[in-house]
């Protein structure tokens, strides 16, 4: 990971540096790749890097409810997906990621995963198109890849331009016993979960569709999309995710939602579940069995969530932008995780610098939830964390994965084609922070001397 990272380092400077120099001095002697010289000249692209004229972008609308059984570790969801052709072309298919298929015994991987991680995948049980019930086993009808689903849509089902088109898709599958890429069961009642729902694949004016199964190293590329999203878990359990909660009191305790409350408004931490009140304290609703947690989330490439019912939940706020908008910033961790007791005041400094300094662009997102899981992965609004083993350290991740939040979601660059550029920026955006906060570490210093060593 070290090394992928240092490597990335280099390849972002050296494309700056050859970007700048050739553009400058010999602009139109650049070569040009045709798939983009021929966005150029249909005019939705443009050399200056600004969208051309003739520019578009399709999106959907996903309404989606799960429900976690979380002893089985189960999964089982119903989604709404609209999808919206904003192209000119009229589309003859519709390709859908299945990324839990990944964990299938003959998909495609770039690494070699243990025996214990291997499951059926994702199991479509209903797929209905225009309100016709679709069987996914014909294969007049269904191509399927690694982890792709591609639906070839017959002459009066195609998706004429600037029209849309409505799905309703039931799956479920079952998540490895032990932690898997980037997501998984950490501890029995706590699970991160990602790669969770049927998407709709990027359909754009360079490639058309994104065909590139997942297969676990390359990340992401998705059309900025609308989210209403229904969770169902056992009423111990609290869920943390993308977007904005939309119905805390009905599923907190009255003492508990007042403090989630406080939190939003807050310059200062508030400690919403302290480790006291996993042993003696009503934290959630359980006049019934189950509670739903409904979500929303506007424009935003992917949607992701947590459960637990035995972690802490830190939560504070900020005012970024001219017009002084809160954003809710929110850690959740294992009480055992010693530095995570920190993360929730870290991450609202590394919210301000980089919405005042470093990019200076206001945080675009209305909260951000850090959760205690493992290694350090990025997610919109949402950032799977492991445990370091120093409060610097905890400050160099966090810093790295809240710039993902820019890079590549708020900018919608393809990270399956250019992963240097957003890894590039979330390595470098942290040098002056850290620099300020923590001039010990000598960050900067320290990247020069791993590329010296290499």
């Amino acid at each position: 990971m070290k090394l992928r990272i240092i490597f990335s380092c280099y390849l972002l400077t050296s494309f700056i540096t050859m970007f700048f120099s050739s553009t400058v001095s010999a602009q139109n002697n650049l070569y040009t790749p045709l798939n983009i010289k021929a966005a150029y000249d249909k005019g939705t692209r443009s050399f200056d890097g600004m969208p051309g004229k003739n520019y578009w972008q399709n999106y959907s609308d996903y309404k989606i409810k799960v429900q976690i059984f979380p002893e089985e570790r189960l999964i089982k969801g119903i989604a709404t997906i609209s999808y919206y052709n904003s192209s000119p072309d009229t589309l003859d298919s519709i390709v859908l990621r299945l990324y839990q298929d990944i964990h299938k015994s003959n998909a495609v991987r770039n690494f070699y995963i243990s025996p214990d991680l291997i499951t059926d995948g994702m199991k479509i049980t209903r797929l209905v198109y225009r309100n016709t019930e679709l069987s996914i086993v014909d294969k007049k009808q269904f191509k399927r890849t690694s982890t792709n689903l591609i639906l070839l849509l017959k002459a009066d089902q195609k998706i004429a331009p600037n029209s849309s088109a409505e799905m309703e898709i039931d799956w479920n599958f079952t998540l490895p016993e032990s932690p898997s890429i980037r997501m998984g069961v950490y501890k029995p009642g706590t699970i991160f979960i990602a790669y969770w729902y049927p998407q709709i694949a990027v359909y754009d004016d360079i490639d058309g569709w994104d065909l590139f199964d997942y297969n676990g190293e390359q990340e992401f590329y998705n059309d900025f999309c609308n989210y209403e999203v229904e969770i169902t878990v056992p009423n111990n359990f609290g869920v943390w995710a993308t977007g904005v909660l939309q119905n805390s009191e009905q599923v907190l305790y009255k003492k508990f939602n007042e403090k989630y409350l406080n939190a939003k408004s807050s310059d200062e931490v508030v400690n919403i579940i302290h480790k006291d009140d996993l042993i003696h304290a009503r934290i959630y609703n359980d006049t019934e069995v189950h509670n739903s947690w409904k979500f929303i989330a506007d424009k935003v490439p992917d949607f992701t969530f947590a459960i637990s019912n035995n972690y802490l939940w830190d939560a504070t706020s900020i005012e970024v932008g001219q017009e002084k908008r809160r954003v809710y910033i929110a850690a959740v961790y294992d009480e055992n995780s010693k530095d995570f007791y920190d993360v929730a005041a870290i991450s609202k400094k590394v919210l301000q610098y980089y919405s005042q300094e470093l990019p200076g662009v206001p945080y675009p997102y209305p909260s951000l939830t850090v959760f205690n899981g493992s290694g350090g992965m990025e997610f919109p609004m949402i950032i799977n964390n492991g445990s370091e083993k120093s409060h610097e350290d905890a400050a160099s991740l966090a810093a790295h994965e809240i710039a993902h939040m820019y890079f590549p979601f708020y900018m919608g660059t393809n990270e399956r084609k250019y992963a240097f550029m957003d890894e590039g920026w979330a390595v470098m955006m942290q040098f002056n922070f850290m620099q300020k906060d923590f001039p010990y570490v000598e960050q900067l210093k320290r990247r020069v001397r791993e590329f010296e060593t290499y």
